[in-house]
């Protein structure tokens, strides 16, 4: 039976699939990249390219050496927002900052604003409303734009990539190419007229040749080269697709197409979206592109993992100024025993759990409030945190309006931040009303970066079809 690859650059983690045509997904394999810049200053998100790329070669060898079959293609999904700075032979000349990246929200010397918030006073409104999403930090474009004010772009820069799109070239020995989901992600990228925005890069004073032509969301862009299939144990040969956006892959892996579900993924952060069938705009919220044709609404950059990370990171710290040490996984085990004897509302305690801010808002910060003598113990702050990342989800979806989904047949919920931690579970059902459903297939991006490719290349006749084959499961 014909298989189906895909390799997902997580911001965290590199993973890879096989599915077969029945929608199984035969082979997983994944691990932790380590790519993480340590020592860069405060605010600076940062990841060393060579351990990316050394790590998904890994992954993708580990995947080849057990397969039942010969794949049928490649294809390729990954973190969205980050930029990698290559030269004319592709070679980086800077590490990928990452959407986590906030030095735009430093200010310049001399200066009271930041520079975001100087990019955007010299942007036009009409401009921003075709791009579909708001300029923020962590933005291909806003991290280009303060490279170069700050004269850190390197001379020999030739194209500022996306790193699934500079894997993509380095695996087929190809020209960098992206797709409309990554180059929306850059915040420059005009729907209307679907092409770069000339105004909005001469705002921002990026070059326009530094970034890529754009191409539909997983076209074969090339093959797989010799040396690439020595290095991975892949056949020589194999067609590579065009990345697609992780956030657009998810939703292709885990809602079958054109059924009206909420999609809600908790990785490092959290997210909220739901399919419309054409470019419109929604207060707060950012419009994206689905293939094929199809636009996504989507509540980005809210909190999700990291917030309760930040729970356990807190007990550690203060376990251990009283001289106790314990690891991550006893301390979650411990919160886990402490919540559930708890009822099933957090005593009063509410939590706005906004630790790093958010997206639209990145200077915000997370608050506790309803305080009393006996509610504040780690059992009650980490319930109070988790209620409070659902209570964020819905309040984009009460504050979306007319562009609210008229009919809601499910949430499904995605991400191992919500599928492994079953009182978040608890908090979404009570805060939505409804029952969350997940996905049987893993690693959901990488399953519908895999459903794409098949797509492109024939396996299936068309994403319909595809979609067909994906299986929720009450959670």
């Amino acid at each position: 039976m014909p298989l189906v690859l895909a390799l997902d650059l997580g911001t965290t983690s590199i993973a890879a699939v096989a599915v077969n045509e029945s929608g199984d997904v035969v082979r997983t394999v994944q691990r932790p990249h380590h790519a993480q810049v340590e020592g860069v200053p405060a605010g600076h998100a940062e990841q060393n390219p060579e351990r990316i790329t050394s790590t998904a070669i890994d992954v993708l060898k580990e995947l080849a050496a057990d397969l039942p079959e010969t794949p049928h293609a490649l294809g390729l999904t990954g973190q969205m927002h980050s930029v990698i700075l290559l030269d004319r032979d592709r070679r980086p000349l800077s590490n990928v900052v990452t959407w986590q990246d906030r030095r735009a929200l430093e200010s310049p010397s001399g200066s009271q604003s930041t520079y975001l918030a100087e990019f955007l006073e010299r942007c036009d409104e009409q401009d921003l409303q075709r791009t579909g999403c708001r300029l923020s930090p962590g933005y291909a474009a806003v991290t280009l734009n303060v490279l170069i004010r700050q004269e850190q772009l390197p001379a020999a820069a030739a194209t500022a990539a996306q790193p699934a799109d500079w894997m993509a070239a380095a695996l087929t020995n190809e020209s960098i190419i992206c797709d409309r989901t990554n180059a929306a992600s850059t915040g420059v990228y005009d729907f209307e007229n679907d092409c770069w925005s000339e105004p909005l890069l001469a705002a921002g004073g990026i070059p326009a040749e530094l970034l890529p032509p754009v191409r539909e969301s997983g076209e074969v862009v090339g093959r797989l080269t010799v040396t690439m299939a020595h290095a991975t144990g892949l056949p020589a040969g194999l067609p590579v697709c065009c990345a697609v956006g992780d956030n657009q892959a998810s939703v292709l892996g885990t809602v079958p197409a054109g059924e009206p579900a909420l999609q809600i993924t908790i990785g490092t952060g959290g997210q909220i979206n739901w399919s419309v069938d054409r470019f419109v705009r929604a207060e707060g919220l950012d419009t994206r592109y689905l293939p094929d044709g199809r636009f996504l609404l989507v509540g980005a950059g809210l909190a999700g993992g990291d917030a309760y990370a930040w729970v356990n990171r807190t007990v550690a710290t203060w376990l251990s100024a009283f001289g106790v040490e314990a690891d991550a996984d006893a301390v979650y085990a411990r919160l886990d025993e402490l919540i559930e004897a708890l009822p099933e509302e957090a005593d009063g305690l509410v939590c706005e759990p906004f630790f790093r801010g958010t997206r639209r808002e990145p200077q915000r910060r997370g608050q506790f409030s309803g305080v009393d003598v006996h509610n504040f113990t780690p059992g009650h702050v980490a319930r109070a945190v988790l209620e409070g990342i659902a209570a964020a989800m819905k309040s984009v979806l009460d504050g979306a309006g007319p562009q609210a989904p008229r009919e809601i047949s499910r949430i499904i919920g995605c991400g191992n931040g919500l599928q492994a931690n079953r009182h978040l579970v608890a908090a979404f059902r009570r805060a939505f009303g409804q029952t969350l459903w997940f996905p049987e297939q893993t690693e959901g991006a990488a399953f519908g970066a895999a459903l794409l490719a098949g797509v492109r290349t024939g396996m299936w006749p068309d994403l319909s079809s595809a979609g067909r084959l994906i299986r929720l499961r009450e959670a």
